[in-house]
């Protein structure tokens, strides 16, 4: 009888990479949106625009972490599909998950001690700052979690 140890479905998998790769898409066209409409702004407020190049640039710091998730993401998916998610690479993606996940719930709280504005943008970009601190959270007790599963792999594997 042929062993595999393939731990997810083909489709799922693929489903999953088409999902991540349309969001890493949708994250580069928002972000060419953002600097156009910075500029637009900073013209038609320009006692805002020194703030311009700053919320620009973290803009694109928070991009670039949101394709780093996605990308990470869809590395972990692929160790599932192969039935590597027990090993030591999975476990280093996901601290580097967690690495950036901490650096963009940074970026946010960076946003909102430097952009003015009215109490509710203050009070979205907190709640997204808060949201993003408790996933980092979870994925650090999802982290443990993997590394239990794995360290009881690793005797099951000797046992057998």
């Amino acid at each position: 009888m042929k062993s595999s140890r393939r731990s997810a479905p083909f489709v799922t998998t693929m489903l999953l990479w088409l999902a991540l790769g349309a969001l890493a898409l949708g994250i580069l066209a928002v972000g060419a949106v953002v600097v156009e409409t910075a500029g637009t702004l900073a013209q038609q407020h320009p006692e805002f625009a020194y703030l311009q190049g700053p919320l620009i640039a973290l803009a694109v710091v928070f991009g670039i972490c949101l394709e780093a998730v996605l990308i990470i993401t869809a590395l972990l998916v692929g160790s599932i599909y192969s039935g590597h998610i027990f090993g030591p690479t999975a476990s280093k993606l996901v601290d580097a998950l967690v690495a950036v996940l901490m650096i963009a719930s940074g970026v946010l709280i960076a946003v909102l001690l430097v952009t003015p504005g009215p109490p509710a943008l203050s009070l979205a970009i907190f709640g997204g700052a808060l949201a993003g601190a408790t996933f980092t959270l979870v994925v650090v007790v999802l982290r443990s979690l993997l590394q239990q599963a794995a360290h009881m792999r690793l005797e099951l594997d000797e046992v057998i």
